[in-house]
């Protein structure tokens, strides 16, 4: 009786062994895609791109030193600033933007500005007030500016890496300026 238990036991043992030592093919793992099938993303290079709707920056020299002059009259929330060879890595300058300086008294005009490009733009609470973005040299001498609406409420960009800007608006005989920042 012994020896019929051990045989059942022997039996037993030699099939779930060959069940975990040997492979099934239900389980087996697909072979892998062929790496020419994977898909990868679209490229584009900054020769491809319209120097007013787009323009390429490595992802260092955006953080050094901003888009710089580049940005100068284009607008924030529609200009792409790419920052590899990838189609879809890009942002606008709007997406980070804070405002740094505000005038709030009768009107609301902020100074907008976008630590990762480094600009600067004006924006104002409505249509009745004409928006200007002022940049300055550090010696205080004017070095460019844009009025008017380039979306809703907003100027465009200047560049404001080592720079100063303010924003300003008017209404008939009154003007409105921010501090600079």
């Amino acid at each position: 009786m012994l020896r019929k238990k051990f045989a059942h036991l022997s039996a037993a043992l030699a099939i779930g062994l060959t069940s975990v030592v040997a492979p099934q093919a239900a389980f087996a793992a697909p072979p892998a895609a062929p790496s020419s099938a994977v898909e990868q993303p679209a490229t584009v290079t900054a020769e491809e791109l319209d120097p007013q709707t787009a323009t390429m920056i490595p992802e260092v020299e955006l953080a050094a030193t901003g888009c710089g002059s580049v940005c100068d009259g284009k607008n924030p929330a529609t200009y792409k600033i790419y920052h590899s060879g990838c189609s879809t890595c890009y942002h606008y300058c709007a997406d980070d933007a804070e405002t740094v300086a505000s005038n709030t008294s009768g009107i609301n005009l902020e100074l907008r500005y976008s630590p990762r490009c480094r600009t600067a733009w004006a924006r104002v609470s409505s249509d009745f007030y004409y928006p200007t973005v002022r940049s300055y040299h550090l010696s205080g001498a004017v070095r460019t500016s844009y009025s008017g609406f380039a979306g809703a409420y907003y100027t465009l960009m200047v560049n404001d890496a080592g720079l100063l800007a303010r924003a300003e608006a008017s209404a008939g005989p009154t003007t409105w300026y921010t501090s600079k920042y």
